[in-house]
């Protein structure tokens, strides 16, 4: 429960501490007195985010505190786990500092905004009938059935399937557009792949080519030298063999005189048969030149096709182009892997598909049974606030996905009087309606929800008479199994409180400040008969003050 509230420096404030009690505690103030400064202090403590202008100094910082008995109520697991220290006296801080930015705290430990929210919201729950209205998509109705039905956990749980559900179907859009560009991609790899295989290539070709192309290319000149050759070597009569004979001659004569001469003579006849091999060479079938234009057209175009594949791979030699298959090849061996993934998450997806039907409609079914129940317990509350004719009707509809809820899409429809047509809740309504059906459903879920503290604002606006005693009562009741503090101008409620404070403004030459104070029996009776009768009080209105608070 919320047992001290520290404000200082914020909007009309100069400092206030507020102690609270247990129970049912009423604020009360004139109309322009402040009681919405201290709603929105709370709310700042609990994870509202700030807006401008709220120093009252703007040369100081601003501090928001409030501190919470705990020992009853199971929080201690959710700090520990954030790594906040647990007290039973726990304290959340909120400071606002002159350049805008805001700290926030749990025990003295920083922590950001959202987890403030999250504890906060176990704490305190802050209904106003504003809140309610802009909160038309019956998002509280849900809770409420839920809590009726004790399956909150099995919707917590189904709420986190969903959450693990829409990931998983996150990742596999990702896959898939991922698998599509590698498709892609690999369909052009594919083509490369292809490209280098159809042409066969083989290690020496290149070379090979050039050099016969160039032979080719060169016939004429080559054969030119040739007959140059053979008539230097051989054909004329003064050729080189003709010579070498004359020469060998002469030296088969004067060896006949001396050995000596053998030596040399020898070396002749080896020249003698070098020529010969040389004749034979140069008349060999590999220097037989082809006269045929398509031969070397074929050649060409083959040469052609290795220029444009290793311009195109950007390599300089066939080796580099088989290389550059094999690496091709082994890329198009890895492309099947996404494909493997995508499979098993789309398993996986089925199996959280089935699974989040079967809690849905689970859920779903739970609804069904307790909805004749919720209707009766809220046409009875509303009975007893005066709206006798009062009747609802809950409409669930089953929607095609899941939505955080289940797969059910719930209408709340409403008739306040007989003869009168159903219509949905929010829209036909009066204000003095929606606060009290707000209050009955709050009084059903106070019934089941472990919550601290609960608040409302002006739930009773709209509302004078007897049904304001009646709301008044159904608070009280609440107040027995959770702390209620209820900002409120009606007597009767105020009336009704434990403790009563008031919130007023003080005003000196220079400033005015806004001032919280809890009130003594004696205050109590001036401020409920002030209630009464306006500033000019009565002694019939002290009278009446003194029957309200007995």
């Amino acid at each position: 429960m919320l047992t001290k509230v520290l404000i200082k420096n914020f909007t009309l404030i100069d400092k206030v501490e507020i102690d609270f009690l247990s129970g049912f505690t009423t604020v009360t103030g004139d109309t322009g007195s402040g009681k919405s400064i201290l709603l929105s202090a709370l709310s700042l403590i609990i994870g509202k985010r700030a807006g401008q202008n709220l120093l009252k100094n703007s040369t100081l910082k601003c501090v928001l505190e409030a501190e919470f008995n705990l020992s009853n109520f199971n929080i201690q697991s959710l700090l520990v786990k954030n790594n906040i220290d647990y007290f039973d006296q726990t304290i959340l801080r909120r400071e606002i500092l002159p350049n805008g930015k805001s700290r926030s705290f749990i025990n003295d430990s920083p922590v950001n905004l959202d987890f403030l929210k999250t504890v906060g919201e176990k704490l305190i729950d802050i209904h106003t009938q504003h809140q309610t209205l802009a909160s038309s998509n019956n998002s509280f109705f849900y809770s409420l059935i839920d809590n009726l039905a004790e399956q909150q956990h099995i919707v917590k749980n189904f709420n986190d399937t969903l959450i693990n559900y829409r990931d998983l179907k996150i990742e596999l859009e990702k896959l898939i557009r991922l698998n599509t560009s590698l498709k892609n991609d690999n369909d052009y790899l594919l083509y490369l792949y292809n490209e280098l295989n159809d042409v066969k290539l083989v290690i020496d070709e290149q070379d090979i080519i050039e050099n016969k192309l160039k032979l080719f290319k060169n016939s004429e000149e080559i054969k030119s030298s040739f007959s140059q050759i053979d008539h230097i070597l051989y054909s004329s009569d003064d050729s080189i063999e003709n010579k070498i004979f004359s020469l060998n001659s002469i030296l088969n004569n004067i060896s006949k005189i001396s050995d000596n001469f053998s030596p040399i003579k020898n070396r002749l006849d080896s020249l003698l048969i070098e020529l010969n091999d040389i004749k034979f060479d140069l008349n060999n079938s590999s220097f037989d030149f082809s006269d045929d234009d398509s031969e070397i057209d074929k050649m060409e175009s083959r040469l052609n096709v290795i220029y444009n594949l290793q311009k195109k791979h950007s390599v300089n030699s066939i080796s580099d182009l088989i290389i550059k298959q094999q690496e091709l090849k082994s890329k198009l061996e890895e492309s099947g892997s996404v494909e493997i993934n995508i499979d098993e998450l789309q398993k996986s997806i089925s199996k959280k598909t089935h699974y989040l039907q079967e809690l849905s409609k689970k859920i779903s079914i739970s609804r069904k049974k307790i909805i004749p129940k919720l209707k009766s317990e809220l046409e009875s509350l509303l009975l007893d606030l005066g709206m006798k004719n009062a009747s609802f009707d809950f409409k669930l509809s089953k929607i095609d996905d899941f939505n955080r809820y289940g797969s059910d899409q719930i209408e709340v429809l409403f008739s306040a009087n007989k003869g009168i047509e159903y219509a949905p809740l929010f829209k036909i309504a009066s204000g003095g309606e929606l606060s009290r059906i707000l209050l009955s459903i709050k009084s059903i879920l106070s019934k089941h929800l472990n919550l601290p503290t609960m608040i409302f604002d002006e739930i009773d606006s709209g509302v004078s008479g007897e049904m304001s005693n009646a709301m008044a009562n159904m608070m009280l009741e609440m107040s027995s199994k959770m702390q209620i503090i209820a900002i409120t101008h009606l007597p009767q409620v105020a009336s009704k409180g434990n403790q009563q404070l008031s919130v007023y403004k003080q005003n000196s030459l220079s400033s005015t400040s806004t001032m919280v104070k809890q009130l003594s029996n004696q205050e109590r009776i001036d401020e409920i008969a002030k209630m009464l009768a306006g500033d000019l009080i009565s002694d019939s209105a002290i009278t009446h003050a003194k029957e309200l608070l007995n």
